[in-house]
């Protein structure tokens, strides 16, 4: 498990675009403006918002992360971008298992 800088310090370093674990959605142009990640899903061009502290959260508390976990959590709609970002950082493998 990664400590909390070192997480926000990969957000930091996403790449230009990442895709959804299926690879039906796409997402880029990141933000990271205090503990909120802002990213654009592409084929829609609509704006989201990541709370970075609660996807942490979930990240330091479950070692199985998937769609179901965090729309357990958050209630909200991020549930496939999440899973995308903590890919993308290398936080969990393809099967949602924390690395």
């Amino acid at each position: 498990m990664i400590s909390k800088p070192e997480f926000i310090n990969r957000l930091r370093q996403l790449p230009d675009m990442i895709y959804s674990k299926t690879r039906e959605a796409s997402y880029t142009n990141f933000n990271l403006n205090g503990s909120v990640l802002q990213f654009e899903r592409v084929n829609t061009g609509k704006i989201w918002d990541l709370d970075v502290d609660v996807l942490y959260d979930i990240y330091r508390s479950n070692a199985l992360i998937n769609t179901t976990v965090i729309k357990n959590i958050t209630g909200k709609r991020v549930n496939s971008p999440s899973v995308a970002v903590l890919m993308a950082i290398r936080c969990i493998d393809a099967n949602g298992k924390r690395l």
